[in-house]
């Protein structure tokens, strides 16, 4: 025969089996709004962090790199006003080049920024091949080119064609002297 001890309380007359359940159910409900609150900063925290505009011609100092296949374009925005372009082509060649930017209304200039054809999209090329057939500029074609940078959990990027996800993307910050 299995004896069970049962103890009861003298002002609930409930078992300690129900008292640590309720004990444990107060808990629970002591802690819910702590939760509650965890989840409303975290859920504010990642909305405000993940994707965010640059506002600051100063956070666009750096390095960047735009990579497509095997091709590559750093790019380098200096205190001075100045870039400097460095395009490695899937055929080993490299090109340098340079030029100013500007920053306006939140985004960033370039006066002779060249994405060459091999690093854009299909629809860029389409769009390229009737701009050549209307006598239009090219997109693939050296002049000025203007983004609009943002940050994408802390690392900025300035897309360059955001449809096909083709944008450069800090590798390092430059500060101001």
């Amino acid at each position: 025969m299995v004896h069970q001890e049962v103890h009861i309380t003298a002002v609930t007359g409930a078992t300690s089996g129900e008292t640590e359940a309720r004990a444990r159910m107060k808990m629970r409900t002591h802690f819910q709004p702590a939760r509650i609150v965890l989840l409303v900063v975290l859920a504010t925290f990642l909305l405000t962090n993940g994707c965010t505009m640059v506002r600051s011609e100063s956070d666009v100092l750096g390095e960047y790199e735009l990579k497509v296949g095997t091709g590559k374009i750093e790019l380098k925005i200096l205190p001075d006003k100045s870039f400097s372009e460095r395009i490695f082509w899937s055929t080993g060649k490299v090109e340098n080049r340079s030029g100013k930017w500007v920053w306006t209304e939140n985004g960033i200039g370039f006066d002779q920024l060249w994405i060459p054809p091999e690093f854009a999209p299909d629809y860029i090329l389409r769009a390229d091949a009737e701009a050549t057939a209307n006598r239009q500029p090219k997109y693939t074609e050296p002049g000025y080119s203007w983004g609009r940078p943002e940050k994408h959990w802390g690392t900025v990027m300035i897309p360059i064609f955001p449809d096909a996800d083709v944008r450069f993307q800090m590798i390092r910050i430059f500060h101001r002297p």
